[in-house]
């Protein structure tokens, strides 16, 4: 199953950035980019089409990134295109057409990474404390359990619990 959803939130914007991951998503771009996959890692100018008649949609950034080097360790891609109502709207019932593609349920992307060994448990949940953060503290905390740091003093404390449970024994 291959997914995708708008990362950058609703609304009409500057830029608006869609994802998709899964085993099909090699050939879920070449269909709506209607031409060959860029370069992986390289932002790319290309022109976005409807699937059925080839009618541009928008033209705009893809980014490729091949499985296991993504965040969710899947063949992955960025669509980075204008941020309006309609170009978002065409560019999501394009992909929402295509067989084995549905919409992702929210968090479903950082739920990948961490079942594929790319982020562990803390991260997961210090992705969703940042994105929801409102506050400067909060922020920062969730930025200081994303960089490792909590997860260290944590895998310190369950290494000090171990030699004392079989120090018990």
């Amino acid at each position: 199953m291959t997914i995708y959803a708008l990362s950058s939130g609703p609304g009409v914007s500057g830029i608006a950035v869609i994802r998709i991951s899964g085993l099909g998503t090699k050939d879920i771009v070449k269909l709506i980019i209607n031409s060959e996959l860029p370069k992986p890692r390289e932002a790319t100018v290309k022109k976005f089409n409807k699937i059925s008649n080839s009618e541009l949609i928008d033209e705009g950034i893809l980014i490729w990134f091949p499985g296991p080097k993504s965040y969710t360790g899947e063949d992955m891609a960025e669509i980075h295109v204008h941020g309006s109502i309609a170009v978002v709207k065409s560019i999501l019932d394009q992909l929402s057409k295509i067989d084995d593609c549905r919409l992702a349920e929210p968090g479903e992307f950082t739920k990948i990474a961490f079942q594929n060994g790319k982020i562990n448990l803390l991260k997961a949940e210090s992705i969703s404390d940042l994105i929801s953060a409102e506050t400067e503290i909060q922020r920062q905390q969730a930025v200081k359990i994303m960089s490792g740091r909590s997860s260290e003093k944590f895998s310190a404390f369950r290494e000090k619990l171990l030699k004392i449970l079989s120090n018990v024994e």
